[in-house]
């Protein structure tokens, strides 16, 4: 027989779940909370066109082409089998489109340019993927190394999140997957499923918004979602054996990312892993050197890119992030 204790904790808990149960069935019935203002992109989760051949593709700022080509599973040139083949070792490169190569040919890219690099080096054992995707965050990119990109079995993963990651939005990357009851993300976090959790993180999103100077005013990774992504990119490093370095890619100017290159340097300090920092380096050649588009300077031109890959060629021989043998 039940103790007067617990039947008074079982007495006081019926009515509170009587008012949350209630809560989240009036909130179905309504379709509630719903989207207020528009999302930064369509879909929570995309990958470029697979199979592209030399695809002429435009270049709104600069009214240029620039031509893409795609693997099977939507990584762009240089192309690679997605299993990977005896005795090469493999670098996989992970961003946006300043990874992907925006605006430039295929053979101009930085992966590009990088495997060339290495292969006039001798390491013709290596192979770089592209697996950068114009508009990504660390948000979708977790979501695509464990879809697509973990089949490629790399030695080596570049995380080259931040530029899109710190914009400003109307809604979190996050929130969005939620708002749109994404099943890919509900498969994995059951609590997003509560309308009434939803409807809190909206608040929390429009209370960011707010403090950030008004509408569009909340990052589409926040500080410490970006921070518990690089920490999940560090568990899967050890879980699949590869070697995980930090990269939060080089603009112009540092300028909006300034806040999440600190957490970046700082997960990379408090868990020990290899980073790369170049944005003073690029911020003073850009300074006498066009290393941007003029009509789009948040992407290099193919002479930016190009000073990326060499110093990412440098940063892999010289910090013996390359073994001598494929594993």
């Amino acid at each position: 027989m039940a103790s007067p204790r617990w039947r008074r904790l079982v007495y006081a808990l019926v009515p509170l779940a009587a008012l949350v149960g209630g809560g989240e069935a009036l909130l179905w019935a309504l379709g509630l909370p719903g989207p207020s203002r528009p999302f930064e992109h369509d879909e929570v989760y995309w990958i470029t066109p697979p199979g592209l051949e030399r695809a002429p593709w435009q270049h709104r700022e600069t009214g240029r082409t620039f031509a893409v080509s795609t693997d099977e599973n939507g990584l762009r040139w240089p192309l690679h089998a997605t299993a990977r083949p005896p005795g090469a070792q493999r670098v996989l490169l992970l961003g946006c489109s300043t990874t992907f190569g925006w605006g430039v040919d295929d053979t101009d890219t930085w992966p590009a340019v990088l495997e060339r690099r290495l292969h006039d080096a001798g390491r013709t054992d290596v192979e770089v993927l592209n697996g950068g995707q114009p508009g990504y965050t660390s948000f979708q990119g977790l979501w695509f190394y464990r879809t697509v990109a973990r089949a490629y079995d790399p030695d080596v993963v570049v995380f080259g999140y931040v530029v899109q990651d710190a914009r400003l939005a109307a809604w979190t990357d996050a929130s969005q997957a939620m708002l749109q009851r994404d099943r890919r993300w509900l498969e994995d976090h059951l609590l997003h499923r509560s309308r009434l959790y939803v409807g809190l993180r909206t608040v929390v999103d429009r209370a960011r918004s707010g403090a950030a100077g008004g509408e569009g005013g909340v990052f589409r990774v926040p500080l410490e979602e970006y921070a518990a992504h690089i920490r999940a990119f560090a568990s899967l490093a050890r879980e699949d054996g590869f070697r995980l370095v930090l990269f939060g890619f080089p603009l112009e100017r540092s300028g909006y990312t300034a806040e999440h290159r600190e957490v970046l340097r700082a997960v990379a300090v408090d868990l020990g892993l290899d980073e790369l920092d170049m944005q003073a380096e690029m911020e003073d050649l850009s300074r006498t050197r066009t290393l941007y588009f003029p009509e789009d300077r948040g992407h290099p031109n193919a002479d930016g890119y190009r000073v990326v890959a060499e110093r990412m060629d440098d940063f892999l021989r010289s910090g013996g992030l390359l073994g001598e043998t494929a594993r």
